[in-house]
């Protein structure tokens, strides 16, 4: 299979494994330091996975760090499991990638090590840095070499495609879009391989499991569709909901025949693709749920129509741009409406009727002290179209808040927050509502969420 490390190159990775040996006190220390950074703090997952990698290989077990024992080991899948259907070893080693690179972009450490996992291995590099007496700041380095081959790995979004993708075509000349486009799938954005299930430790006191108590025991977390919002962005067209389900979008339109990229559109169109933190956000959701015995699936939005949503509770993870189903839940009369945006700008919440304390609208900016940036998320429980089940719509200004937004109702604080905020007792069912959380991110990936805002909904339109 394309990508996968030959037996020539892992040897070589196990030989350069054990000459580091020796330094593993050093090594570990040097583990705990970037498992405990930013980047990787908030992705429980990434940082078990690079501990358990790194710690076998220290141990001189590299040769057990393939796919399917990593499947088997951290993941709880079966012997024979089909690795060519369920990715989550291959997502979840191109989200560490993702990881070190930012942590070490932004950390400054000490430490002679540094940490790095090829594409297409799970046997992680180890390299020394040491200064060269009387030179200009030049590096020694002990590596392991890089696999021969084409990565098996498409690697995640480096941002959401309603900020850095959108701004950055927007401002793009239209001729120059298609090869940018075309780069942008190949690095942005995860292929839609996610078709199992996932199972974790159940969290019986959190905002989710309030939110759908016991109703239909099924659940769909729908994920956002980011190669309709590329088309989008060519076309400098916005797709109606209506548009989408009848499938508009397949037809090549008069540019792309003008350019001669049928061929292109076609793929774009028949692909499913969605953002790595819609991809993760969805795996921790079915992971409560199906601690809870409920039947979960995992679907990108070009699977759905709109009579799924008459029965059964959903999670809808993206906002109308991306995921144009989240346009049947719209609120009459929100209390936290998005203001209407063009194409390529990042769309500001406003705060119909501000509390003391909170601001007139929730809008992207970059915070004076800290140098992060701070976005939001709206998040609106309702009932679905037939009022026979529920449905959470989590909807971003960027990837990092989408995916915060999400992770913050799994947080075992987040049930308390809204209760205390709409001032119900503990044993009180949640109304419909809507909430804003607001997101620190450190170069797009999230830092820390926040409730901020919370409102009850007492109406809701049935229909976009």
């Amino acid at each position: 299979m394309p990508g996968r490390m030959d037996d020539a190159s892992y040897a070589l990775a196990i030989a350069k494994n054990n000459e580091l040996a020796k330094h593993s006190a050093e090594l570990r220390l040097h583990l705990k330091e970037v498992v405990n950074g930013p980047a990787f703090k908030v992705s429980r997952r990434s940082a078990e996975f690079l501990t358990y990698i790194v710690e076998r290989s220290l141990r001189g077990e590299s040769e057990e760090l393939r796919e399917r024992a990593l499947g088997i080991e951290l993941f709880g899948r079966p012997a024979d499991y089909d690795t060519g259907e369920d990715a989550i070893v291959r997502v979840t080693a191109s989200d560490v990638r993702r990881r070190l690179l930012q942590h070490y972009g932004k950390a400054e450490s000490d430490s002679r090590f540094r940490i790095e996992l090829p594409s297409g291995s799970y046997v992680p590099e180890f390299r020394r840095i040491a200064s060269l007496t009387g030179a200009s700041e030049a590096t020694v380095s002990e590596t392991i070499a890089e696999p021969a081959g084409n990565p098996m790995i498409v690697p995640p979004a480096p941002g959401h495609p309603e900020t850095r993708r959108a701004l950055f075509f927007s401002n793009a000349p239209r001729v120059g879009w298609i090869a940018a486009i075309a780069a942008m799938i190949c690095v942005a954005t995860v292929s839609w391989l996610l078709r199992d299930r996932f199972s974790a430790a159940p969290n019986s006191a959190n905002f989710i499991s309030r939110a759908f108590p016991s109703a239909s025991g099924n659940m769909q977390v729908i994920v956002s569709d980011d190669g309709l919002l590329l088309m989008e962005v060519l076309l400098d067209h916005r797709f109606t909901l209506q548009e989408y389900e009848n499938l508009n979008f397949m037809t090549p339109p008069d540019l792309v025949r003008q350019k001669g990229l049928e061929r292109f559109w076609d793929n774009l169109s028949r692909r499913q693709v969605t953002n790595f933190g819609n991809f993760q956000s969805s795996q921790h959701i079915a992971d409560q749920m199906l601690a809870r015995n409920w039947n979960v699936s995992v679907r990108n939005a070009r699977q759905v129509n709109a009579r799924d949503f008459q029965k059964g509770d959903f999670v809808i993870l993206g906002s109308s741009h991306t995921n144009p189903w989240a346009a049947i839940f719209e609120v009459q009369d929100s209390n936290f409406p998005f203001d209407p945006t063009p194409l390529g700008k990042t769309a500001t919440v406003r705060n119909v009727s501000p509390l003391p304390g909170e601001p007139t609208c929730f809008e992207v900016h970059q915070d004076a002290k800290s140098g992060e940036t701070v976005s939001y998320a709206r998040l609106t429980l309702l009932q679905n179209t037939t009022h026979k089940g529920r449905v959470l719509v989590v909807a971003g200004q960027s990837m990092a808040s989408t995916e915060l937004g999400a992770e913050f109702v799994l947080q075992k604080s987040s049930l308390a927050k809204v209760l205390n905020q709409l001032r119900l007792r503990a044993s009180d069912a949640l109304p419909d509502l809507e909430m804003m959380v607001r997101v620190s991110e450190l170069n797009e990936i999230g830092d820390n969420v926040e409730l901020v805002a919370c409102r009850r909904v007492n109406v809701h339109s049935e229909a976009p």
